[in-house]
């Protein structure tokens, strides 16, 4: 009964949704095209891989009313995309031709710090400042951008429409599988984060997935003249939008050839084969002799090569090793390679290919259906399940393609792979729905999800400016430090009290501008680690990059948090010391400090305790590294701590030579670590490994000397109490051991 009832419900379930399938559809065709709105606007203008040399390409092309090229020395505003196929930018330049973006240049600013393609980067993301000339109501090349945006996300949505005319012809009894299809692509987060922006990567998916749908109807129905022809004229248009045209090109010939096979009517190919490739070559050819009489190539990608910095020659090994980036940025990548998802995002993602898998593995595996054998080529190519190798060629040959410009130039980019969107998400639409009805309507939700928090957890704060305060907040350290260009650093606040080597350090600074900036400071902010070396550095505009100082209003506190991370091989455990300055001032100026311990503390070299001094210290080691010197030597004496409870305040080592009830011959007192260190620091469970100095004078005398160790109040001079096995010592002195004094003696 409980089965029968689960069947009724699926019954029902799948009723529901061939009844509706159309209404259903729009829906998802409507959130998709609010949710890449939703990118569109609130990702910034030029956030996006290559998008301000797509833009300024096609506004090249709206200004002169003609292509351009890549000269020598070539224009830094268009870069290699002034090769690339040029039927997105005509249309964008016509799109965007009424709009006056002369002064477009001076008017983009770019950030001279974006940290490109680091996924590890914690500031300056932006690739360009967000000044108000972008801000709403759109004008100038703002306008146009958006326009150019807006572009792109309408022809996302016509590759949707095709995803799912493709599935119908594919599956015309399951519209629930074409949904899932169209839905997976919807709420992909990188094909809403790429539809959102300026690329021609947009029109080259689109022309792709026409010509998938065309090529599958070719398939399965009767072949006609103008079904046909339309192939060529898209699959031309397509040699103009991107150089994946060519591998479409070759793609389509290929089908041509496998009908003509399946049908054994070899002569099909005289009748079928030119109706596709003339209009192709007639639409796309003359871009090949251009590309051959400007730079020698007809795909122009020595170009693209060249201003990358050359041919890297990579191995196909070399290659597939980057296969972890182009499989996460298939998902979701954002900003210019630099913004990365959270984890679990690409979890999902893992878990829908991870169930689409399982799913198709279980349908290899039919109850009732006959073995299929395949006794001749055309019983292979009229089997039902043909189709779904046919598209998987496409995919491959898409991702061939892609590895050969890979072993030539760094280009492991998801969103390279969505010419093969069609049979991708087929793919995954029909292995997830062998798994039931019930896990096919969820898994859309789980994928919008993703997209969501992406859109509002992941890129909005990414680029979300510093916020304003009128006073400083009770929570942050007062500073009052005066700097040049009216700018005074009124407060601190360092989120990360404690942290190791490799790890960020979250901090905020308050700021405030005294009068208007013209132009913007650049500042520089050190951490310092042992004998003051750098352990972290920053040099930026203010809030990270993404608002320079010049842009503030007068009187606001600005309150700029941002993060630095440590050197992964500083030396620990130190005191790490902030220092700030603006560029034109080269006085660093010390505004707070952060404790750095070591990944992995020392172990004592003995489980004895010799010296307890004080309540939290013991000395588990202490010696000199030599027991006969001579005059002038130095001799170094080294010390093991461990720390048995929290200290709160600082404290001097002791390390005296002499008598221990006389004046000191030589001292070599030193706070712990020499000062990167410093006691109130100190806590439970920590070993240090120090190390202190005896500089012997030049006129002391031949003799035998003690030298002594203990620790003191440097503001008191009062000593700490020392004891060896729970007595307390003469003077509060440990003795380290001997040292024989000879002018005579050569120390070994």
């Amino acid at each position: 009964m409980r089965i029968f009832v689960s069947e009724q419900k699926q019954t029902i379930f799948a009723t529901f949704i061939a009844t509706h399938s159309h209404l259903l559809l729009a829906l998802i065709l409507v959130i998709y095209l609010v949710i890449t709105g939703a990118y569109s606007i609130i990702n910034p203008l030029f956030e996006a891989p290559d998008e301000h040399w797509h833009f300024f390409t096609a506004e090249y092309i709206a200004q002169n009313g003609r292509l351009p090229y890549v000269a020598e020395p070539y224009d830094e505003w268009l870069s290699q995309e002034a090769a690339q196929p040029p039927l997105y930018y005509i249309i964008g330049g016509l799109l965007i031709r009424p709009i006056n973006t002369a002064n477009a240049r001076e008017q983009v600013w770019l950030n001279p710090f974006a940290q490109i393609g680091y996924a590890a980067a914690l500031t300056n993301i932006n690739l360009a400042v967000h000044t108000p000339a972008e801000a709403w109501p759109w004008q100038g090349y703002a306008l146009a951008a958006h326009l150019l945006r807006g572009f792109s996300t309408l022809l996302g949505l016509g590759t949707l429409l095709f995803i799912y005319g493709t599935a119908r012809l594919c599956w015309p009894d399951s519209p629930q599988r074409a949904l899932l299809a169209v839905s997976l692509a919807a709420f992909l987060p990188q094909f809403n984060f790429v539809h959102a922006s300026i690329t021609n990567d947009t029109l080259i998916t689109f022309l792709a997935a026409a010509a998938i749908w065309q090529i599958v109807r070719l398939w399965q129905q009767p072949i006609t003249f103008y079904r046909l022809l339309w192939l060529g004229i898209t699959i031309g248009l397509a040699i103009l939008s991107k150089n994946a045209g060519v591998l479409l090109l070759a793609y389509g010939l290929g089908v041509l050839v496998l009908v003509a096979i399946r049908e054994r009517r070899f002569r099909l190919l005289f009748s079928t084969v030119p109706v596709v490739l003339l209009p192709a070559i007639f639409i796309g050819g003359w871009l090949w002799w251009r590309n051959w009489q400007l730079y020698g190539d007809p795909t122009a990608a020595n170009q693209f090569v060249r201003l990358a910095g050359g041919d890297r020659n990579y191995s196909v090994w070399q290659v597939l090793s980057e296969t972890p980036s182009l499989w996460l940025s298939f998902f979701g990548v954002f900003g210019w390679f630099n913004l990365r998802a959270p984890n679990w995002v690409y979890w999902i993602w893992n878990g829908v290919a991870g169930t689409a898998v399982l799913g198709t593995i279980l349908s290899l595996f039919p109850h009732h259906s006959q073995p299929v054998r395949p006794n001749s080529w055309q019983t292979i190519l009229k089997h039902p399940r043909f189709l779904a190798f046919l598209l998987a060629g496409w995919v491959g040959l898409v991702y061939a393609g892609l590895v050969a410009f890979m072993m030539r130039t760094p280009a492991a980019q998801g969103r390279l792979l969505f010419p093969a969107i069609v049979p991708l998400m087929l793919g995954l639409a029909w292995g997830i729905s062998q798994l039931g009805q019930w896990i096919t309507a969820v898994i859309p939700l789980f994928a919008f999800t993703t997209t969501f928090y992406c859109l509002l957890f992941t890129i909005r704060p990414a680029y979300t400016p510093p916020p304003l305060y009128t006073e400083l907040p009770n929570y942050a350290t007062p500073l009052q430090i005066q700097m040049e260009h009216g700018l005074t650093l009124v407060g601190i606040h360092v989120e990360t009290p404690e942290a190791q080597p490799g790890e960020p350090i979250w901090l905020t600074l308050y700021w405030q501008a005294d009068r208007p900036i013209t132009r913007p400071p650049e500042f520089v902010l050190d951490i310092l680690g042992r004998g003051q070396e750098p352990i972290a550095h920053l040099h930026s505009y203010h809030g990270r990059g993404l608002y320079p100082a010049n842009l503030w209003p007068t009187g606001k506190i600005v309150a700029d948090r941002f993060a630095v991370r440590i050197d992964p091989f500083a030396q620990a455990p130190v005191m790490g010391r902030f220092f700030v300055r603006l560029v034109d001032s080269p006085q660093a100026v010390p505004i707070g400090e952060i404790k750095i311990t070591p990944t992995q503390w020392p172990k004592m070299s003995s489980d004895e305790v010799l010296v307890q001094i004080g309540d939290g210290a013991t000395l588990t080691a202490v010696f000199l590294d030599t027991y006969k010197a001579q005059p002038g030597d130095t001799v170094h004496v080294y010390a093991m701590w461990q720390i048995t409870a929290n200290i709160s305040q600082d404290y001097t080592t002791l390390i005296h030579l002499g008598p221990a009830n006389q004046a000191p011959i030589v001292t070599g007192d030193s706070p712990p670590l020499q000062g990167d260190y410093p006691t109130h620091l100190w806590a439970a469970g920590e070993i240090i490994e120090d190390e202190y100095t005896l500089q012997l004078p030049d006129d002391i005398e031949n003799g035998r000397y003690p030298v002594w160790i203990g620790m003191y109040d440097p503001n008191s001079l009062t000593r700490l109490p020392l004891f060896v096995q729970g007595e307390r010592q003469p003077n509060d002195v440990y003795l380290v051991g001997w040292l024989e004094i000879n002018a005579q003696t050569n120390t070994p």
